[in-house]
């Protein structure tokens, strides 16, 4: 059968995350409607590159699809699927790609990024977390360089996780400001449950001065969540770029 990647983003604000829920909403689920209805197949399933958080937001993702037949024209089937789906999730893209190639696997990183801003903003409300102290940028970023590298990570990670392995590869970790406040980027191999957001929180409680900027190798030391910071709300979250070998980058 066909396979083809999508590529699409979403206000995670209505949603429990991505994935399918029994009995909350989900951009997957949203997803997988409107894919049924287009493709009058009533048994459709879609495979995301991961999971997220409930009230995350994404700015880049993919997933991949089959169908019995090719699709004629992409570009219209993209169009198609906006007109079915509710604002706050957009298809930007719909291509084919190698039966072999999928959406979670193939990933070679992912990149988060996390949104701070100082000065109460309606247009950002629930897509950036509003936080009025001044941070140190410099400690910050002098605390991140411990997260770089092959390592155990369970001192970030959700509480009670099921993970095959707590090691991952952070590729990059660096605060910036902005004109609004502040933007983390993080990019890795993989995550843990939570992992961004306690990171962000952490980082906080050093850019406030809590903590002086060795406590984060303390915390990594200790394999232990409660030694870390309270994790930074959803509002501020983004996944923003998926890597694929084959696509030579993210995002399009």
């Amino acid at each position: 059968m066909p396979r083809y990647f999508m590529e699409l983003c979403f206000d995670g604000t209505p949603y429990r995350g991505w994935q399918r829920q029994l009995a909350a909403p989900s951009v997957q689920e949203e997803v997988e409607r409107a894919f049924r209805l287009k493709l009058r197949a009533p048994h459709m399933t879609v495979v995301g590159c991961g999971r997220t958080d409930t009230g995350v937001h994404a700015s880049n993702y993919f997933l991949h699809f089959e169908t019995e037949q090719p699709l004629a024209a992409p570009d219209a089937f993209t169009q198609a699927m906006n007109s079915l789906l509710p604002p706050p999730i957009a298809v930007k893209r719909t291509f084919g790609v190698d039966a072999m190639a999928h959406a979670r696997f193939s990933a070679t990183e992912r990149e988060y990024t996390y949104l701070i801003h100082r000065r109460k903003d309606p247009f950002l409300h629930n897509r950036s977390y509003l936080l009025r102290p001044e941070l140190n940028v410099d400690t910050m970023n002098e605390a991140c360089r411990f997260l770089i590298g092959k390592q155990d990570f369970s001192c970030f990670q959700r509480t009670g996780s099921d993970n095959r392995t707590p090691i991952c590869e952070v590729r990059q970790a660096e605060w910036t400001v902005t004109e609004a406040g502040y933007r983390f980027t993080i990019t890795a191999d993989r995550y843990l449950r939570n992992m961004v957001r306690a990171i962000v929180g952490t980082s906080i409680r050093i850019g406030k001065g809590d903590w002086p900027a060795r406590y984060m190798a303390e915390v990594l030391a200790s394999n232990n969540r409660s030694m870390a910071g309270k994790s930074a709300p959803a509002c501020g979250l983004y996944l923003s770029r998926i890597e694929y070998p084959f696509l030579g980058g993210g995002q399009a």
